[in-house]
């Protein structure tokens, strides 16, 4: 069973000990990035995760890719979904949208 291996809210932690609010972070496209084709009953973000990332826990990063749509259930059958990978690239981009709105 995979676990969680990272802490997407601990950038938005502060001194005092309280927690921003998440922001949206918009990951830019590469290259390296992988496209999946959604259907509709079947896919999940978090089994593409496990996929392409060998962790489901994951699945924020892919959520963020697609930002035109507000949940699973918005997405029409047979959409392609844009993977951003590596996981390591994608991982840099999300904590540096972070850094960039936490420094705004």
């Amino acid at each position: 069973m995979a676990q969680r291996d990272y802490s997407r809210y601990e950038i938005l932690k502060n001194n005092d000990g309280t927690i921003d609010m998440m922001p949206f972070v918009e990951l830019p496209k590469n290259d390296t990035d992988k496209y999946e084709e959604w259907f509709e009953g079947r896919s999940r973000m978090d089994k593409f995760a496990r996929r392409f990332y060998g962790n489901p826990f994951y699945d924020f990063l892919i959520t963020y890719a697609n930002p035109q749509f507000l949940t699973p259930e918005d997405i029409p059958d047979g959409t392609t979904i844009r993977i951003p990978f590596p996981l390591a690239k994608a991982r840099k981009d999300y904590e540096d949208g972070l850094k960039s709105i936490k420094n705004t």
